[in-house]
């Protein structure tokens, strides 16, 4: 997909996710997606993307899994730059969060839990070799 498409998909699933509750249809219905609002790393513009998110004992985390592409998501870089983040949780008023890159002893815990539940994001880690990053967001 060209970033041009990535774009005009993204901004497509934000429009049908505001406009629905946080619901989106596609190859994201019924899983939990949440709109994470960050400051460009290199820009300062605001950026929002739709992620995927899991509630694991109370904690919502996310997962810079690009698809198991050779690089983590431009988000990603912007939320070690600017942790101070916005999210959009369905129905619910967008609220600011911090976020917080696990450590890699956490981070291995926690994806074995997403694993679990998303089986997808196992291959997305046999498709690259970086350590996909996850992010919890407090």
């Amino acid at each position: 997909m060209t970033d041009r498409a990535e774009r005009e998909f993204n901004e497509r699933n934000i429009e049908e996710f505001r406009a629905n509750g946080g619901k989106v249809g596609g190859q994201f219905e019924g899983f939990p997606l949440l709109l994470l609002t960050s400051k460009g790393a290199k820009s300062g513009a605001q950026r929002v993307n739709p992620v995927a998110y899991f509630d694991i004992d109370g904690k919502i985390y996310v997962v810079g899994s690009s698809a198991g592409r050779d690089r983590d998501p431009a988000w990603a870089y912007n939320l070690r730059a600017h942790p101070e983040v916005t999210v959009e949780i369905g129905a619910d008023a967008p609220r600011s969060v911090t976020a917080r890159e696990l450590p890699r002893d956490e981070r291995d815990r926690v994806y074995e839990v997403i694993t679990q539940r998303a089986p997808g994001f196992a291959e997305y880690e046999t498709r690259t070799d970086r350590v996909i990053p996850v992010f919890e967001l407090a």
